[in-house]
């Protein structure tokens, strides 16, 4: 099936569930996501990063970063990278003002 089935407002809701739950798997693991590298430690299999044990969240969690990429891949092939940033960006947004600092600051 090609990539553009969605339309952008469809595209931007399956982000935000897919985000929202990335938030909830980073919630039970205690990992600050949006701290400097630590998405980078999660994807690299660094449970290190996690302030409490929880190995089917933390998995849980890798996995769903790995879709982010690959839905924010598929927006950008069947609309355009711009486009994929901005729908990227308005989800991150969205999600920063309902979670707050809970899941870390981001950098810079």
């Amino acid at each position: 099936m090609p990539a553009n089935r969605f339309l952008p407002h469809e595209w931007e809701s399956r982000l935000e569930e897919i985000d929202l739950e990335i938030v909830r798997q980073a919630a039970i693991c205690k990992v600050a996501l949006l701290d400097p590298d630590a998405i980078e430690r999660v994807l690299a299999n660094d449970a290190g990063v996690c302030g409490a044990e929880h190995e089917a969240a933390f998995r849980t969690l890798r996995g769903l970063l790995y879709l982010h990429y690959t839905e924010v891949l598929h927006i950008s092939e069947g609309l355009s990278p711009e486009i994929a940033n901005v729908i990227a960006n308005r989800v991150r947004e969205h999600l920063r003002h309902r979670i707050g600092t809970q899941l870390g600051r981001m950098a810079g």
